[in-house]
């Protein structure tokens, strides 16, 4: 498969099918008329249009794919919910098991060679550029891991994203339009995002002229997508039930057609969703824009 690309609004506008203005030359027409020999009125030659010019075919550009083709590559064990982090080439996989530990799935890491239990109980998680997960329990507590211990932060949330920045956004658990409040994490406190969602991630993108931000992804009660921009929420094409996003700004997502495995999958072309093959119920995405889905089955793949 080939590596999925970042797409930031400013590249979304490169793709309209017509991107090129075809010029007409209007040839100058010729004012001078001779006599007839008969002596009866000039003739006016009337001005001749150029051909339209065809652009090369190398500065044309093609519309973007519908589909993607993917690989999709099972990893051992059984699990409820994924995690994907780290900056490297390495990604920082973390999972929640499809058994509940005590009291809802547990935490564990991805070591290479097999899955170490971390002996946490959580019902969300997200993976931040340190290759660090932030948790949320069954009563909605947040933890941070510092790689020691787990750092009780305040507030409640329903779900969590982290961008490749590092910036921290919650689901939080206060009933609001189109799901739940949305907060960004200010390092001592949570500050309240406009409207309401029920899922989310985080690009760390952002128009080149105001530099690079963070752009949250979210999902709210009917399905609906939006993205973040800046001051608001902007609606994208198309409906889902999960998201993720990876470090260089590929987006993916869980749809809502039922599919083998859970619902559709598809990723973000700029315009609208590409499809790929399979079907899942859980999305996060590596610093390469790689997915890793978990099936309906408890399944996890690895998209290649």
């Amino acid at each position: 498969m080939h590596k999925p690309t970042s797409v930031s609004r400013a590249r979304a506008g490169l793709y309209p099918a017509l991107l090129l203005a075809i010029t007409l030359t209007a040839c100058t027409p010729d004012t001078s008329a001779s006599e007839p020999p008969d002596g009866s009125a000039p003739t006016e030659v009337p001005a001749q249009a150029a051909p339209a010019q065809t652009p090369p075919p190398d500065r044309v550009l093609a519309p973007p794919p519908q589909s993607i083709e993917v690989g999709w590559t099972e990893l051992p064990g059984r699990f409820s919910e994924i995690g994907v982090g780290g900056i490297g080439e390495d990604p920082s996989v973390w999972a929640l098991s499809a058994e509940r530990w005590p009291g809802s799935p547990e935490v564990n890491y991805w070591n290479g060679d097999g899955w170490d239990a971390l002996g946490r109980d959580a019902a969300a998680l997200a993976v931040g550029p340190n290759g660090y997960p932030w948790i949320v329990d069954s009563d909605g507590r947040i933890f941070e891991w510092n790689g020691t211990d787990w750092i009780d932060r305040p507030g409640s949330a329903r779900d969590i994203g982290i961008g490749a920045d590092g910036s921290v956004w919650i689901i939080g658990t206060d009933p609001a339009p189109g799901g739940y409040g949305i907060y960004r994490w200010t390092e001592t406190s949570w500050e309240q995002a406009p409207g309401g969602a029920v899922a989310i991630d985080v690009a760390t993108q952002g128009d080149a002229a105001v530099g690079h931000q963070s752009e949250p992804w979210i999902i709210d009660e009917n399905n609906r997508i939006s993205r973040w921009t800046g001051s608001d929420w902007s609606q994208q094409p198309g409906e889902a039930r999960d998201i993720g996003v990876g470090r260089n700004g590929a987006v993916w997502i869980i749809g809502t057609a039922s599919a083998p495995g859970g619902h559709s999958i598809a990723t973000w072309n700029g315009e609208d969703w590409a499809s790929a093959p399979g079907g899942a119920v859980k999305i996060s995405v590596d610093a390469n824009g790689f997915p890793y889905a978990v099936t309906d089955d408890n399944r996890l793949l690895r998209g290649t």
